[in-house]
């Protein structure tokens, strides 16, 4: 178990690096529908829904990752308003990331479910990852 909550970050964080890092192909062919339930950024430029649900903060979370071309502060802005009274951090406060990446964004909480929105120091796109949770089997 502890092996398997030390690997989601990583592999969590190799995910928001390809975003990053591979060239654009267009834009419908690449993004996955969401089926979180949590609101999808209208601009996306590619997308992935996980097929499984994963251990995730002591939670089992459906994780939707995706990216988009607009600003870090026009993405945050848009989730803010379309998540009203979550609770808004740092992304690197408690971070699923580790301290593997130095990631400039935020961390919006509501329940147990949460969403980050992020770019990389050198990254040209702005990640959003999704996970809609609830209580870990025991």
């Amino acid at each position: 178990m502890l092996a398997m909550r030390t690997k989601v970050p990583v592999i969590v964080g190799a995910l928001a690096l390809c975003f990053t890092v591979l060239p654009i192909r267009s834009p419908a062919a690449d993004v996955d529908q969401n089926t979180t339930g949590l609101p999808t950024y209208p601009h996306l430029r590619r997308a992935i829904m996980d097929t499984v649900s994963r251990s995730t903060l002591g939670h089992q979370c459906t994780h939707f990752a995706a990216d988009s071309g607009d600003s870090l502060e026009m993405v945050e802005a848009w989730y803010r308003r379309a998540l009203p009274g979550a609770v808004e951090s740092d992304v690197n406060q408690d971070s699923i990331y580790g301290s593997y990446f130095k990631l400039t964004g935020i961390k919006l909480t509501r329940g147990s479910d949460f969403l980050t929105v992020y770019r990389t120091d050198s990254g040209t796109s702005t990640s959003i990852e999704l996970f809609k949770c609830r209580e870990a089997l025991k």
